[in-house]
């Protein structure tokens, strides 16, 4: 079974960043509720657009979702030092997102990766980029699993993202992309597949018909998790619909409960 990473709580995002600055926890509070709610089983926490307040940002965040929501943490830092800074406030083991290829982030990452024993969100690049090409990713998606694998860091917490990049400038994406879902599911059974989805449709019209098209496409493909807005119309309905579809949701259960919660 995989998850579902509740995207808003961004400082990038300009009210998020707003609300950061300001202390206003009420907004934050909203956010955190309406995405658990909507069903995301995690909770993403990003404070990373100002590096120089990012751990306090960071902690203040963590103290407001944790006070609002009974959901694990998705910790999104690219800098190893917040992400152990915060740890131990983090109440219910947190999805680390993410940790790459690329030397100096698995170098400053992997230790903090395996005491956690929680989720990974693994990058499919190295030092030399994101891959073009399905074989570039999977080899990526190997060498950081040889790593983890070497530090007695299992399989079935490792969460592979080939890294989506949008369809209105790279035309081939969508192929290319699900041609690596299906290559890592093969290459990695235990291991779970993850996509930040909204990339897919970055720069384009009514993108949320974008979205849930690429989101059947993946779920098809083998990608059991993504980071998404849980709250967008439609989503998380066709989540569940294609689930139960293809035989992923034993006897639909899933999706009669949520549908009995007013799934829409």
């Amino acid at each position: 079974m995989g998850i579902i990473i509740g995207e808003r709580i961004n400082s990038s995002r300009k009210r998020i960043g707003e609300a950061v600055r300001g202390r206003d926890a009420g907004r934050i509070v909203k956010e955190a509720r309406s995405q658990a709610l909507a069903g995301a089983t995690h909770i993403d926490v990003n404070a990373g657009v100002n590096p120089d307040s990012e751990l306090d940002d960071m902690l203040w965040l963590i103290d407001v979702v944790q006070g609002a929501v009974d959901k694990p943490l998705s910790i999104d830092s690219a800098n190893p030092g917040v992400v152990a800074s915060v740890l131990p406030k983090v109440k219910q083991a947190p999805v680390i997102n993410s940790i790459s290829g690329e030397a100096n982030r698995i170098e400053g990452m992997l230790d903090i990766v395996v005491k956690n024993r929680g989720p990974v969100v693994v990058l499919c690049m190295d030092d030399r980029g994101l891959p073009e090409d399905v074989k570039g990713r999977v080899d990526a998606a190997a060498a950081v699993r040889e790593r983890l694998n070497s530090a007695g860091f299992p399989d079935d917490l490792i969460f592979f993202d080939p890294l989506i990049r949008p369809v209105s400038t790279n035309p081939d994406q969508v192929a290319v992309i699900l041609d690596a879902v299906r290559a890592i599911r093969k290459e990695f059974p235990d291991a779970h597949l993850v996509c930040g989805m909204s990339n897919i449709s970055y720069g384009l019209p009514n993108r949320s018909f974008l979205n849930r098209a690429f989101l059947t496409m993946a779920i098809e493909a083998g990608m059991d998790s993504f980071v998404l807005d849980p709250t967008e119309p439609g989503i998380m309905a066709n989540y569940h619909a294609t689930r139960a579809l293809l035989g992923l949701d034993e006897y639909c259960m899933e999706y009669i409960s949520r549908s009995r919660e007013g799934l829409a």
